[in-house]
């Protein structure tokens, strides 16, 4: 859910004309709602290692998350530009 919170914002800010930096910090918050519960299982118990396929997995997931707000922050500005 908060995933959807937070693409819903980035398209907020891009109708909004909000500077395109604040993509970054969207990417950021997309990327620890994913991983909040993965990073957490690092220090309890049972112990969960980090391997370099779970590197691989978090940095193509920023990656991602980055591409999905600069599209919401982009359709935004589409819808801003045409319909604003």
């Amino acid at each position: 859910m908060v995933a959807f919170g937070i693409i819903l914002c980035m398209g907020l800010t891009g109708y909004a004309g909000a500077p395109w930096w604040l993509v970054l910090p969207g990417a950021a918050g997309l990327t620890l709602s994913d991983w909040w519960t993965k990073l957490r299982l690092l220090y309890g118990e049972p112990r969960a290692a980090w391997s370099t396929k779970t590197t691989t997995y978090f940095v193509t997931g920023i990656v991602r998350d980055t591409g999905f707000t600069a599209l919401a922050f982009g359709a935004g500005r589409v819808v801003r530009a045409f319909w604003g």
